[in-house]
């Protein structure tokens, strides 16, 4: 079980550092009314929104009220809204180009996706909401916290991860770091640590892309929105088989205990977004992703929120790891 949970999250976070990404959002109704949904389970209040809800790439504009309820047939600051909830002006839907022409937006993301593979080191601060389900049972998890990693594609790179995890209502702290060649775990205290070539996963992961004759080939549906700040966001979603094979490649550079857990893992859907500053930075990175871990025939579907928040991008990045003392070896405690 430990083990397949592990898989469940290395899978994820190495998932959004390879193709980090988003949430077009949907239309919902009940008996009040109509509201703007997404896909996080967000939805705008007391404010205008550009929407483009049947995807033909033209946008119009709606106001939502303080309980995020669509306004219609009214007019908010002397703006006229018609019969559907759009801005008219002298009975005309006011339109506004949705997105960028889908090559602009794979150019987009091509050029911040090389720009990230040139960074050295990162600062990120993450969230991650998972359902869970195992043998008819489900169990909601969240967890929140910190990663930083330096040197990264190097022999000498070093990884810190301090996560606290929310599970049936008690909260276990979670410290990770990675030096040296092996990857060390204390949940709650109890340690361990497993050998890991993490640095060749990570050039791994890198270069995995680059497999296929096109380096974002398993990019499916990108488009880009101008956010109107200076930032942009580029939304896609993954093909899903493509997606497997790039997560088998890096696993498979991990190490004897993780080779065999690639083929375990199988992503049935992956969408997200990357936001980018002026300088074409990630400042910003979201996944929702659903997929299955087959391990020693027990089977776990997981469906996953992933939210990371990169701080300083492209600056140095310094911290100390925890001592290694008190760490058994897995490997050497299960020969035992």
């Amino acid at each position: 079980m430990k083990k397949m949970f592990t898989t469940a999250v290395l899978t994820a976070a190495f998932a959004l550092t390879m193709s980090a990404t988003a949430f077009a959002g949907q239309w919902q109704q009940n008996s009040t009314g109509w509201w703007w949904q997404e896909d996080d389970g967000s939805y705008p209040q007391d404010t205008w929104r550009w929407l483009d809800g049947n995807n033909d790439g033209l946008a119009e504009c709606y106001y939502f009220d303080s309980n995020g309820y669509m306004l219609a047939g009214t007019s908010v600051n002397g703006y006229q809204l018609d019969s559907n909830g759009r801005w008219v002006q002298d009975g005309a839907v006011q339109y506004q180009q949705a997105s960028a022409p889908e090559n602009a937006a794979m150019a987009a993301l091509r050029a911040a996706t090389e720009k990230s593979k040139s960074m050295t080191a990162i600062d990120t601060d993450m969230l991650m909401n998972m359902q869970i389900s195992m043998e008819g049972l489900t169990l909601d998890m969240n967890m929140n916290g910190n990663m930083k990693m330096k040197d990264i594609y190097s022999d000498s790179m070093e990884y810190l991860m301090d996560m606290n995890l929310n599970l049936l209502g008690e909260t276990v702290h979670m410290n990770y770091f990675y030096t040296g060649g092996y990857g060390y775990y204390d949940i709650d205290g109890e340690k361990m640590k497993i050998p890991m070539d993490m640095a060749t996963a990570m050039e791994s992961a890198q270069t995995a892309s680059l497999v296929t004759e096109d380096d974002l080939s398993y990019i499916q549906d990108a488009s880009m929105t101008d956010n109107g700040n200076g930032t942009y966001t580029i939304y896609f979603t993954a093909n899903g088989a493509k997606l497997n094979q790039m997560v088998q490649s890096v696993f498979g550079t991990m190490g004897s205990e993780y080779a065999d857990l690639g083929s375990s893992v199988s992503f049935d859907t992956y969408k997200g977004e990357m936001t980018l500053d002026t300088a074409g930075n990630s400042i910003q990175e979201k996944a929702l992703m659903d997929m299955t871990v087959n391990y020693e025939g027990s089977s776990m579907t997981y469906h996953m929120y992933v939210e990371c928040n990169i701080n300083n991008p492209g600056q140095p990045v310094n911290f100390t790891l925890p001592s290694t003392d008190g760490y058994p070896d897995i490997t050497q405690t299960q020969v035992q």
